[in-house]
């Protein structure tokens, strides 16, 4: 990923809309790179990483089937927003899309099956990376 220069050390001076500035760092597990993030309201910053899910062949009325991702997500932190649940790093996971897997056989339904276990599996990972964020932030 390229990061513009005055962003490498990954801490900079914010302007904000209502008068002041702040200077923000980014954590270690972000991989935001901030390019539009030197002016804006207060709580409109966030520092994240995203993670792929996995793309499931999937029947849609208008567009016939396509294939979706399902299971996508962010570990995502929005240091000055009013919830303190968000201020602290946490997962915003995408479920699925309003979207219908139909008439699946018990082979297709099987391959589902194998994907969304395998992808259970990195989920682990991310999990991991989610307390190392944790045990990072003050």
């Amino acid at each position: 990923m390229h990061t513009p220069a005055r962003f490498t050390s990954r801490t900079w001076l914010r302007k904000i809309w209502t008068g002041g500035q702040i200077m923000e760092r980014c954590p270690s597990f972000c991989t935001d790179n901030h390019r539009n993030d030197d002016i804006g309201a207060l709580d409109d910053l966030q520092h994240g990483v995203e993670f792929d899910g996995p793309e499931l062949a999937v029947f849609d009325v208008e567009d016939g089937t396509g294939k979706w991702p399902v299971l996508a997500g962010r570990i995502n932190m929005d240091p000055h927003n009013e919830d303190m649940k968000r201020r602290v790093p946490h997962v915003n996971l995408s479920i699925f899309k309003d979207e219908v897997m139909e008439c699946l056989s018990p082979d297709e339904f099987a391959a589902v099956i194998a994907k969304v276990r395998a992808y259970c599996d990195g989920l682990e990972k991310v999990h991991a990376q989610l307390v190392q964020a944790r045990a990072e932030y003050p």
